[in-house]
């Protein structure tokens, strides 16, 4: 199971976010479709259906402001067609804009197509990030910045 394509991609996924906003694209199809169910509950109602551009926008300014993120306690479990996965991880980083540390646990589920992404979809708690990135309108601020 260590091996599998949704093991590797997913991987290589969680590394790239220390690389690039670029990097992390380039993991994606064009096509693709990213999902944030919860984005609401943190001022983002216009980011839980997104594409392709508009996540490169997201994270090319919120990763900026993430210092050291790494992830731990990382599980993936493929579905029986090989395409689509769960995965669970634990993230950290300290936020620069508020010197803040930010803790939060993710689950994924995503499904692979040519070996890239085709969906993606992040769960995650909204209350951390809102604590670490100085509420909505901080939250705004970091991610919308050079968007």
């Amino acid at each position: 199971m260590e091996n599998n394509q949704g093991n590797i991609l997913l991987k290589r996924l969680l590394a790239s976010f220390n690389e690039s906003a670029e990097e992390v694209i380039s993991l994606f199809n064009e096509d693709a479709i990213i999902e944030f169910p919860y984005a609401d509950s943190a001022g983002y109602p216009d980011r839980k259906k997104i594409n392709l551009d508009t996540y490169f926008k997201h994270i090319n300014a919120g990763l900026k402001n993430m210092l050291n993120l790494r992830f731990s306690d990382v599980r993936i479990y493929p579905m029986e067609n090989k395409e689509e996965y769960w995965a669970e991880a634990h993230g950290e980083a300290l936020i620069a804009s508020t010197g803040l540390p930010y803790a939060q646990d993710y689950v994924m589920y995503f499904k692979v197509s040519g070996n890239k992404f085709q969906h993606y979809k992040e769960y995650w708690d909204p209350v951390p990030g809102l604590k670490s990135f100085g509420g909505a309108q901080g939250s705004r601020d970091i991610f919308e910045s050079n968007s």
